[in-house]
């Protein structure tokens, strides 16, 4: 009977103990947040008021258990300036730190040579987004025409752009296309600028293909002078002086 009492005793303390943890941890102010530190952006306010819209749970004095990174992250990397988000929380000082990704554009899109009012800019991954940040000394990217201007440009644009190997991305100057889908780049490759023709209904496999040809054309001493690459067929490429 005796130890029957005891166990049941020792049973009722762990539970109590392991309440207290509970309640110490998901509800108590003991172990709160006491401060939120964004780091990687000079946007702290628009950060802010994203967590607030979302009903974030980082918030002053709310304890730490009932914060879920992964949630504030997502929600935070639904701003499409934001490439990613990484929330981190220090249980001993309760300070929790939001670290930023932004964006950074390669290109801004441009409507028969002229800017928008919003710029639209282009990421090195293909990611199209805006920015309450204004860039400048971009690449130009030119949508020539009504049809051109839309969701199936963008992405064939898009898909160009991610797969363009990143030397061949950081020479980019300006970058035009047609309704049909032909994609022209501008590089600093030459002075005067090259002209690269890359036809059009490119996969990603044509891309890397497209690029090892005119790489291995630039290299050769009789092409020092080219100013026009004409690639649409990768194993037949033309080049104009």
């Amino acid at each position: 009977m005796r130890i029957r009492f005891n166990r049941l005793l020792s049973s009722l303390l762990v539970i109590l103990i392991l309440s207290g943890l509970i309640y110490g941890l998901g509800w108590s102010t003991l172990i709160a947040v006491d401060a939120i530190e964004i780091k990687g952006t000079n946007q702290q306010k628009l950060i802010s008021t994203q967590l607030v819209s979302g009903d974030s749970n980082l918030v002053i004095n709310q304890p730490l258990a009932r914060i879920n990174p992964r949630s504030e992250e997502n929600l935070i990397e639904d701003l499409v300036w934001i490439k990613s988000a990484k929330v981190t929380r220090n249980w001993w000082s309760g300070k929790v730190t939001v670290q930023i990704e932004p964006r950074i554009p390669v290109a801004v899109f441009t409507k028969n040579g002229q800017e928008t009012s919003t710029p639209i800019y282009l990421a090195s991954d293909g990611k199209e987004f805006s920015s309450p940040q204004s860039f400048t000394k971009l690449a130009k990217i030119s949508l020539a025409g009504r049809s051109s201007d839309s969701q199936e440009s963008r992405q064939l644009i898009a898909t160009f752009v991610a797969n363009l190997p990143a030397d061949l991305l950081a020479t980019l100057t300006s970058l035009e296309i047609t309704t049909d889908g032909t994609i022209t780049m501008s590089t600093n490759l030459r002075k005067p600028e090259l002209r690269i023709n890359w036809g059009s209904a490119n996969t990603p496999a044509d891309i890397t293909v497209k690029a090892n040809v005119l790489k291995g054309l630039l290299r050769l001493p009789e092409n020092k002078k080219i100013t026009q690459v004409d690639l649409t067929i990768a194993n037949s490429p033309i080049v104009k002086q």
